[in-house]
């Protein structure tokens, strides 16, 4: 699967490791997230190295549509309702941070990845009252968002909450360039942490690396105990067309509405993604055919260039992990749970992290906190959550056994590696999902995103 962004960008190749070291900050994750963090830390007199499992940034960074943007849905009225003024209001803050300090960086590296100003539009085809009140809710906090009926977009809308100064650019093109700055290794896959060692695997040799501080930034966490990561949170799937021949949008668009689409440019290309479901879902057919069903209604003339999916981690209370793993483990970090917002999320976690390994933590990241307990807001999410691996682990195995054609051929599996969940065949990427929680497994079982990290049985 190539995203536009992988046929566009080069990436570098990247030394493996050789030797064990000691470091004072490892980094386990090269995508946007770890290398951001390593950046941010390199001119602080610490050592700090970067390992990657695969390639940097051929997980979400490589399937993301790229957007910087604090427009993160309709967010901002939950947030006042669930966690109140002030921890929304921190919300919101540290997101524009994320935005502005994506420009400086590009500006200071002199990076050129397509990076530009633009508004982002929240939209919906059938209810403007919540848009009304999700400008209201934002303007409160701070934010540069106002309500229009004015959009774009090739049908009509009810309207749309414009938020004013964000961007979006190209994220391998931008992470390359960061990325050359530190000292990454490829192909060294971390197998076991304890205390401050890290076994590494590059290779057939294992090496260990020792480190005052680590930071887990691999999309989902690597550990389930502690931290229990994989209960507070589950995985969604999105698709993606890149349409060329399409009209082009100075803007970006989001939907609020269940089943509806997004929308940005990128040169000659327009981005339109949805059909989003939770990982490891039946869906009928092949999402992509779907999708592009959709979109020559609106494009009758368009291509398409590429196409790609992307799985999002989504917390029960639509807040990411950014912090200490857990009490116990002080000098473990974690982020994670960035939703469907990757690129703010990213730097939100960078800084945060940064700033926490530097011990100049100040407070203002305390909403991202790992250890918070949000009863509100994400009882509802984990009871769902409860059900899904209820089902998908202790009912539908006895009726799904193995290797048996007539059940796979209904689109139920083998057994998930993580915790025995009974996977779903996902016939758009020809993959087999986990429907407890997201881990993915090619056609001949190898691991593609976790939690779950085993291949499975033959």
């Amino acid at each position: 699967m190539e995203s536009i962004w992988t046929k566009t960008c080069r990436m570098p190749a990247f030394p493996s490791l050789t030797a064990g070291m000691d470091v004072d900050v490892a980094v386990i994750g090269g995508g946007m997230a770890g290398i951001l963090t390593a950046y941010l830390l390199k001119d602080s007199g610490l050592s700090v190295a970067v390992f990657e499992k695969d390639k940097i940034g051929r997980g979400a960074t490589a399937f993301t549509t790229a957007k910087i943007t604090s427009q993160h849905g309709r967010i901002y009225t939950d947030l006042i309702k669930y966690l109140g003024r002030e921890k929304a209001r921190q919300y919101a803050a540290t997101q524009q941070k994320a935005i502005s300090c994506y420009k400086k960086i590009a500006e200071q590296e002199h990076i050129s990845c397509c990076l530009e100003e633009t508004s982002s539009y929240l939209y919906s085809t059938v209810d403007a009252e919540q848009l009304k009140k999700e400008e209201e809710s934002a303007v409160t906090l701070g934010l540069p968002a106002s309500f229009t009926r004015q959009t774009e977009l090739p049908f009509p809308v009810t309207g749309a909450v414009r938020f004013e100064h964000q961007a979006q650019f190209h994220p391998l093109r931008f992470l390359r360039a960061v990325a050359s700055q530190l000292t990454v290794y490829e192909h060294a896959e971390a197998l076991k942490i304890h205390g401050h060692r890290i076994d590494i695997r590059s290779g057939k040799d294992i090496h260990t690396v020792r480190a005052g501080q680590i930071v887990i930034a691999t999309h989902f966490p690597l550990l389930n105990i502690p931290g229990f990561y994989f209960l507070r949170q589950h995985q969604e799937l999105s698709y993606l067309l890149a349409l060329d021949r399409a009209a082009h949008l100075t803007g970006m668009y989001y939907c609020c509405d269940p089943g509806g689409y997004t929308f940005r440019s990128f040169g000659r290309y327009t981005l339109f993604g949805g059909l989003g479901h939770r990982s490891g879902k039946l869906c009928p057919g092949d999402s992509y055919r779907r999708l592009w069903h959709h979109a020559r209604r609106m494009y009758p003339r368009a291509a398409v260039a590429a196409h790609w999916s992307n799985e999002d981690p989504m917390p029960h209370d639509r807040v990411p992990f950014i912090g200490p793993y857990s009490i116990w483990m002080p000098h473990l970090y974690v982020a994670t749970g960035f939703q469907k917002w990757g690129m703010t999320g990213a730097m939100t976690a960078a800084l945060s992290l940064s700033d926490h390994i530097l011990g100049r933590s100040d407070g203002h990241y305390s909403i991202y906190s790992p250890q918070r307990l949000s009863v509100r807001s994400g009882l509802g999410p984990f009871l769902t959550d409860v059900g899904h691996t209820t089902v998908h682990l202790l009912l539908q195995k006895p009726f799904v056994p193995y290797g048996k054609k007539n059940h796979i051929e209904k689109g139920f599996g083998p057994t998930c590696t993580h915790l025995g969940c009974t996977l779903s065949y996902n016939p758009a990427d020809h993959t087999w999902d986990c429907p407890c929680h997201g881990s993915r497994f090619t056609e001949d079982g190898t691991p593609l995103t976790g939690p779950a990290r085993r291949p499975l049985k033959e």
